[in-house]
């Protein structure tokens, strides 16, 4: 970091401090990033495990089921979590492609095979989503969840 950087962010705190945005500004900064991709449909979570009463969890591992949905696609997920560490295994109904798993600062592209599943192994637990890009040229994001 240079001295100039190091000027920058103070003057970003004390601005910050002194005359903080208005809520309605950042709340339409925010509004106008999420249309950033408007093309892309978004997938409604359905159902996640984690959320059902009475589920009984492991010592060593857990394991979490969602299931997403548009009205063509659907998205059938199991997260297999050990200690900071996860595994996603899942099932495309509705189209083939490439599924794009964004979790903490990675991001990783794995294929979905001709049956529908893909696999990604030795992810970051925390923030995650999906985006799948249909061969179609149709895109799919879930929405942000942390696993």
């Amino acid at each position: 970091m240079t001295e100039d950087d190091d000027v920058m962010d103070r003057l970003r705190h004390i601005a910050t401090e002194v005359d903080p945005p208005p809520a309605d500004v950042v709340d339409n900064a925010r509004a106008a990033l999420s249309m950033r991709r408007i093309d892309e449909e978004i997938a409604t979570l359905l159902l996640d495990s984690a959320l059902e009463t009475g589920v009984v969890r492991g010592s060593t591992q857990d394991v979490r089921l969602l299931s997403f949905e548009t009205s063509s696609v659907s998205v059938e997920l199991q997260a297999e979590v050990t200690g900071d560490r996860m595994s996603l295994r899942g099932l495309v109904t509705g189209a083939g492609g490439d599924v794009t798993i964004e979790a903490a600062d990675q991001r990783r592209t794995v294929p979905v095979d001709a049956e529908g599943w893909f696999t990604a192994r030795d992810l970051p637990r925390g923030p995650t989503r999906l985006r799948l890009r249909a061969n179609d040229g149709r895109a799919v994001t879930t929405s942000w969840t942390l696993l």
